[in-house]
């Protein structure tokens, strides 16, 4: 396992329940789009982390979403961990329109200010 902690830009499609599920993240300018969600759960974030880097992340929990993905078909793909904030503010009005149309956000551009997306690491 690789650990990297960076952020990434995630586009999020709508779940069989109504919550964003991740459909595709930019990390280091390549466009990774993800093959299946394998797991996701909620974590709290270090003390030491926060107390460490002030403002690093504004949220003291996160939800982890553990996705395989790949960038392309000759690449093959890999399982990713992706962290998005838990406590954020509230969309946009112009950027929930935009979702409940059905309309996804291009990667490259959150769909709202809550998206606060970290890559945590890479499984080998």
């Amino acid at each position: 396992m690789r650990r990297y902690d960076e952020p990434v830009q995630v586009r999020l499609t709508t779940g069989d329940d109504g919550t964003g599920v991740p459909d595709a993240f930019l990390w280091r300018n390549r466009v990774y789009v993800v093959r299946e969600v394998l797991s996701t759960w909620l974590e709290s974030e270090p003390w030491w982390e926060t107390a460490r880097t002030p403002g690093r992340r504004a949220a003291p929990e996160r939800t982890v979403w553990r996705v395989e993905a790949g960038a392309g078909r000759t690449l093959g793909s890999g399982v990713y961990d992706l962290a998005q904030a838990v406590a954020a503010p509230a969309a946009p009005v112009s950027a929930m329109a935009g979702a409940a149309a059905g309309t996804p956000e291009p990667v490259g551009r959150g769909a709202s200010a809550q998206d606060e997306w970290w890559l945590l690491c890479h499984l080998d």
